[in-house]
């Protein structure tokens, strides 16, 4: 995710472009209806790729390679999406322009653009939802995965990344070896690949619950 020092007035116009877009189509979450409804072409190809052009939105295209609708491949086409509507908005010139010093623009655009895809994926009706039913239990990122078809890291960043002005982490372990790992602000205990033996005798604050197999996921807010 993006540092939270790096989230500055411009990726915040960007994201909130992106999400008013999303607004305007009463969220709607099928990415062939979206497409549809942003005037996006949306066509099978050997690789995923968006294509747009400033002056030519006729001709803005996503390609996928097949029509799965599995977590990576939803993440993908969001990625996507949120790519021509940034271009759109005209923010990819404007960062490109007013971020010039980063050393590596490529990843600095695509890290802001797999930031929003996530709110694509699960905007904020579904973290309001989770957050009416869960709070910041663990059963709130469990909830986001099962109304937006999210993978679980893509929705354990999502709910940790949901307020950058807030103190959120969470992570998965199997087996007493932690997983996978997020924070946004808070200071999680332990690293990933640690070992982390008794997890909740030695981390009490930690809300946790079973996946099942030997595996925990944990949140810390």
């Amino acid at each position: 995710m993006i540092p939270s020092k790096v989230l500055d007035a411009l990726i915040a116009d960007t994201l909130e472009f992106i999400e008013g877009e999303h607004a305007e189509t009463k969220w709607e979450r099928d990415p062939v209806k979206l497409c549809q409804l942003w005037g996006i072409r949306y066509e099978i190809g050997p690789r995923y790729m968006a294509r747009s052009r400033d002056q030519d939105r006729a001709n803005d295209l996503i390609t996928v390679t097949a029509d799965d609708y599995g977590s990576r491949y939803l993440f993908t086409v969001a990625h996507e999406m949120a790519h021509i509507l940034a271009k759109r908005g005209g923010y990819v010139r404007l960062i490109k322009h007013y971020h010039a010093s980063v050393p590596d623009m490529r990843r600095h655009i695509e890290l802001i653009i797999n930031y929003a895809a996530g709110r694509l994926l699960m905007p904020a009706p579904d973290l309001l939802e989770a957050w009416e039913l869960y709070r910041d239990r663990p059963d709130a990122v469990l909830h986001l995965m099962k109304l937006s078809g999210a993978s679980e890291p893509a929705a354990m960043r999502r709910w940790t990344w949901q307020d950058v002005t807030a103190y959120r982490g969470a992570f998965t372990a199997t087996e007493n070896y932690i997983q996978d790992v997020t924070a946004c602000r808070a200071k999680v205990p332990f690293r990933r690949h640690d070992r982390v033996p008794e997890l909740h005798i030695l981390h009490p604050d930690v809300s946790l619950i079973s996946l099942g197999g030997g595996r925990v996921m944990g949140t810390i807010a």
